[in-house]
């Protein structure tokens, strides 16, 4: 089957492109200073997560956006240095994150199967 890639991630993709050659744009011309915005850098993974949950067609997308969303939190967590927390603290995290991404991508097959065995038909 032939899936084609919904419009609304190349959007959002591409507007975020825009913004932030923009940003860089007008800081590089002394215009505006993105200096303290640029620590908020990784919600832009936070955003395209959120985009590609909400316009999610298959578990995979769901995965993907949960990856996407998880990951970005937890690197403004660790840039910010919330609640104390750094790289060195919530590194492990990762592993977390990419175990919750799998699970929620297989969860169908893994109900599928169990209803197979239980009941003894597809």
């Amino acid at each position: 089957m032939n899936e084609r890639k919904h419009p609304g991630d190349r959007l959002v993709l591409g507007l975020l492109l825009i913004l932030i050659g923009a940003a860089m744009l007008l800081e590089n011309q002394g215009i505006v200073d993105i200096g303290s915005i640029w620590r908020y850098w990784p919600l832009i993974f936070v955003v395209l997560g959120v985009a590609k949950l909400i316009n999610s067609n298959s578990r995979n997308d769901q995965s993907s956006g949960i990856w996407l969303l998880l990951f970005g939190l937890w690197l403004q967590i660790s840039i910010l240095g919330t609640w104390g927390l750094g790289f060195s603290e919530t590194w492990p995290a990762l592993f977390i994150i990419f175990g919750v991404s799998m699970l929620w991508k297989n969860l169908p097959a893994l109900q599928t199967s169990s209803y197979v065995k239980e009941h003894g038909h597809g």
